[in-house]
């Protein structure tokens, strides 16, 4: 990633000295994380626009990570797996809400990108 900002920042200078009108690239994606404990059980959920992930980091209860998002003003179901969940953002589209939660019944954490 580094070398990609390196190679941005220098084409920007290169455009700004030859007198170039140049738009520059939107800010890096917003990004953020959460904790869920249950039971002597950890579960981390993160997500940025384009990807969400929630997993369980320690504890042996028997609980699922559990994720859903929201893209397009559209929410999915939940989905859920015994060790981690994830989702990608399809190609041209941001995630703009991501919930998680440790079991079925359990209440939800979210991450709002918008």
């Amino acid at each position: 990633m580094r070398g990609m900002l390196k190679i941005k920042a220098a084409a920007v200078a290169t455009a700004a000295v030859a007198g170039i009108a140049i738009s520059t690239a939107p800010a890096q994606a917003h990004e953020a994380a959460v904790d869920i404990s249950r039971n002597g059980c950890k579960y981390y959920g993160y997500s940025n626009h384009g990807y969400a992930e929630t997993y369980k980091a320690s504890g042996t209860c028997a609980g699922h990570a559990w994720l859903r998002v929201r893209i397009n003003d559209v929410i999915g179901s939940w989905a859920h797996a015994a060790g981690s969940i994830w989702v990608y953002a399809p190609s041209g589209m941001s995630i703009q809400v991501s919930d998680h939660k440790s079991c079925a019944d359990c209440s939800y954490k979210n991450i709002w990108h918008i």
